[in-house]
């Protein structure tokens, strides 16, 4: 899991066109009240980050998965929330 949110958080930072939707993706997942569309997400996302972040999900009811990618994430998510609410704009 590491992995795939190391590679999501450059993406993100890498400003490309996907970046948006990798950044709402990282919030949706924190259960936080972020929503986003998985099937619109689906048709940007790579294929391994995908599969990744299904796997994560249907495994997602595990505790120690979910305090593990809240680890992860919860040191960005002030540059996360920023990055979503401008719409991607730096």
């Amino acid at each position: 899991m590491k992995t795939t949110v190391n590679k999501m958080l450059r993406i993100v930072r890498g400003d490309t066109g996907g970046s948006l939707i990798y950044a709402e993706m990282l919030l949706s997942l924190l259960n936080r009240g972020h929503k986003v569309n998985i099937a619109r997400w689906s048709n940007k996302a790579d294929r391994d980050d995908f599969e990744a972040i299904i796997q994560f999900m249907i495994n997602f009811n595990n505790y120690k998965t979910f305090e593990e990618y809240e680890k992860l994430v919860f040191p960005h998510l002030k540059e996360l929330e920023k990055y979503v609410a401008t719409g991607g704009e730096r």
